[in-house]
């Protein structure tokens, strides 16, 4: 039996091309920083897997397991050590390919890069926007509720409960100290 486990980032982005037809689709809507065994519908692939143990895993791309390339090699090393196939369609290699680790600890690592790249455009995008009066932030007198900023910082919360320190969590999220601490207060 074959399965997809994918990743999109937020609700409005297609998940149509992470999915086969006729397979089980897992798709996680997530920031590639969350954890995998964190995420509800990796939680549910796993538990899928213990009762289809010969089942295959497929994802289109390294970097739907994560950004983070320590997460990415758990998550391998977890599927190893459980006998789960796990096959990278963009690479057309599986877990039991001899080069599989090697290739895929690349290819994580350009997706941590990409991260950083990404970080970097947004932050460029809103300086050009602020310069030309488009980006205002928030209006004044204006707040978020309790709920509402825990769930727009979820990654931070993660985080937090796993008692990372607050430059480790910085790192992970690309979010600042002072946002970090906000949210910890509120915890």
């Amino acid at each position: 039996m074959n399965i997809t486990y994918g990743r999109i980032s937020t609700s409005e982005q297609n998940e149509d091309r992470q999915t086969t037809k006729g397979y089980k689709s897992f798709i996680d809507t997530c920031s590639g920083v969350i954890p995998f065994f964190e995420r509800p519908q990796a939680k549910k692939l796993i538990a899928f897997l213990k009762l289809n143990p010969e089942a295959t895993t497929n994802i289109i791309a390294v970097d739907r397991l994560g950004r983070n390339l320590n997460d990415i090699r758990n998550t391998i090393e977890y599927f190893k050590a459980n006998n789960y196939t796990l096959k990278i369609e963009t690479l057309g290699i599986d877990s039991n390919s001899p080069i599989f680790k090697m290739i895929v600890s690349l290819m994580g690592t350009l997706a941590e890069h990409e991260k950083e790249i990404i970080a970097e455009r947004c932050k460029q995008g809103i300086e050009i926007a602020k310069t030309k009066g488009l980006y205002t932030g928030r209006k004044p007198g204006t707040k978020d509720n309790r709920e509402k900023i825990l769930s727009k910082h979820n990654d931070i919360v993660l985080c937090l409960n796993q008692k990372m320190k607050i430059t480790d969590i910085a790192n992970v999220t690309n979010k600042t100290r002072a946002t970090i601490y906000k949210v910890k207060d509120i915890l």
